[in-house]
């Protein structure tokens, strides 16, 4: 189903760079003012603990978190990790990322939604959450630590096999939890 023919009742529009005449500092200012809002000035709840960013390494005054959900790794091109591209799908969708995490059991009948889907994993000693809204291919990880969640990334998932593996590894969880 096309985006534009699913309505969501609490999820956000996209926010486009041709809205700002493609002018990318004033994107990237807009886009982070948002950031700030959801994860900064407030946080989100999970699983009763807040949901807290990672702020180091900070570049130009901004944390790591940010980066990491508005750019994907050049590392292809270079060793040094915090070397980062800007994805324009990951920053047209920052503004739904708190509200994936708030909603993720939301209970409307919105037309043809199938849901947010959401699921443990273990990574090294900790659980991570990821909760995949399909109709709309958007992702969120969220690491959930001792007294607190880790927002560890969020992204539109482009290839159709990436999103088929998220669904089955959804599947599993669903056929070992039943």
């Amino acid at each position: 189903m096309d985006d534009e023919q699913l309505l969501c009742k609490w999820l956000p529009p996209l926010v486009q760079l041709s809205e700002f005449d493609g002018n990318w500092d004033n994107y990237d200012n807009f886009l982070y003012e948002i950031f700030k809002k959801d994860f900064i000035e407030s946080r989100p709840i999970f699983k009763f603990k807040e949901v807290r960013i990672r702020k180091y390494p900070m570049v130009a005054n901004k944390e790591q978190a940010y980066f990491h959900v508005t750019s994907v790794d050049s590392s292809k091109t270079s060793n040094d990790l915090n070397d980062r591209i800007p994805d324009l799908r990951r920053c047209e969708r920052i503004a739904w990322i708190r509200k994936i995490i708030e909603n993720y059991n939301c209970r409307e009948n919105c037309n043809g939604c199938n849901k947010i889907k959401y699921w443990p994993e273990p990574y090294k000693k900790y659980k991570r959450w990821h909760f995949l809204f399909e109709n709309f291919r958007f992702l969120v990880v969220l690491e959930e630590r001792e007294n607190y969640n880790l927002l560890i990334s969020a992204f539109y998932i482009e290839h159709e096999h990436t999103l088929q593996k998220k669904i089955k590894q959804y599947e599993k969880y669903k056929t070992e939890d039943a």
